[in-house]
């Protein structure tokens, strides 16, 4: 029997997939977008997606193609800002990650001194960093901006910094942002310039089925594993192309084969190994933002797994009855605030479902 290689699937925070499914067309625009930058054409770029999607891979991927084109680039990640931070100390940790990643070293202690206009200090800073890394174009990739997203004032400052006539004039510098939609929101309510600053956007989906095939079968490719057709249908209806689902699906998969062959036998312990992580990662806190009566509506819909209307809700907890005693007056408003909770998906004909399919799960084999 041929050797078994280790498991090649990485959903592991801050590993990156061996194979970055369903992102060429996003990949190819970003290395179009480096020769445009370079030829003096001005802008910032912006990834947007929700979570578990592949921003953090994708920036880094980012990073790669910079370096290929011999360009510096550096890599940031934002953590949640505290409590007692201002956005001085916020704008000094963002200038002292990106000099620490280049390997340089720059004085940020002015920051904290409020005498001092901390536009101009950041202008400053980067121009310093800039000359420093010796770079025809430094490419400046920054991740999970969602996290300051009660501190808009950061974001404004550095539009402010970035739209300077002597910084563009004596830098060349990209910023590439990334963060969910509803962060991104945030950021817009409070200062709506800034999205007209970072006016090229990226959209990171879920993968395509085709895609979602590609990236298990590429990845497998070489490793002495393999998996059937009907555990492949399995992964798609589950993860609905959910890239870091699927990253977690295929680990615990693949663990499991039996003689290099992952088979249904190899489905029921996977799926519930994956919800039990996944729970702990995320599900759980998303579960507990749900009051008790939402707890309820949410039930059903993971029963259902469809899109319902108000009214077929409506029946189903009067006729069905799935809850009793419930205010069945309350439910519109309910599954409002269950949508603003980023707990359901709402179409366009007013049909509401639930947020994730494994989420579903989650909830149906830990939370009833």
């Amino acid at each position: 029997m041929a050797e078994i290689l280790t498991n090649p699937f990485t959903p592991q925070s801050g590993l990156e997939p061996k194979i970055l499914g369903g992102r060429r067309e996003l990949v190819e625009e970003f290395s179009s977008l480096l020769d445009k930058r370079n030829e003096n054409e001005y802008f910032h770029l912006l990834l947007l997606g929700e979570w578990g999607r592949g921003k953090t891979s994708l920036l880094k991927y980012y990073k790669k193609i910079s370096q290929n084109k011999a360009y510096k680039a550096v890599y940031a990640s934002l953590a949640k800002s505290a409590p007692r931070e201002s956005y001085r100390d916020v704008l000094s940790s963002i200038v002292e990650e990106i000099s620490f990643g280049l390997g340089l070293e720059i004085d940020t202690s002015k920051f904290s001194n409020k005498s001092k206009n901390v536009a101009i200090l950041l202008i400053e800073a980067l121009q310093k960093i800039f000359k420093k890394s010796n770079s025809q174009l430094l490419v400046i990739l920054i991740d999970d901006i969602q996290n300051i997203s009660d501190m808009p004032k950061v974001l404004d400052l550095l539009r402010l910094a970035l739209s300077n006539e002597d910084f563009i004039r004596e830098t060349n510098v990209l910023f590439v942002l990334s963060s969910t939609p509803s962060g991104w929101g945030n950021f817009l309510k409070k200062y709506d310039p800034i999205g007209r600053f970072f006016r090229k956007k990226q959209i990171l989906d879920k993968l395509s089925r085709d895609d979602l095939i590609e990236t298990i079968s590429n990845t497998l490719s070489g490793t002495g594993v393999v998996f059937k057709d009907d555990i492949i249908d399995l992964c798609w209806d589950y993860s609905e192309g959910h890239p870091y689902e699927l990253q977690l699906l295929a680990n615990h998969l693949y663990d499991n084969h039996m003689r290099g062959v992952v088979s249904k036998e190899c489905w029921d312990i996977s799926l519930l190994n994956t919800l039990k992580d996944l729970g702990i990662e995320y599900f759980s806190s998303l579960y507990d933002k749900a009051s008790e009566r939402e707890k309820e509506l949410l039930a059903i819909f993971a029963q259902k797994k469809e899109y319902l209307s108000i009214p077929e809700l409506k029946n189903i907890v009067i006729f069905e009855e799935k809850i009793k005693n419930y205010p069945i007056s309350n439910i519109k408003n309910f599954v409002y605030r269950l949508l603003d909770k980023d707990l359901l998906l709402r179409r366009d004909d007013k049909r509401y479902r639930i947020l994730d399919k494994m989420f579903a799960e989650y909830i149906l084999k830990f939370r009833q």
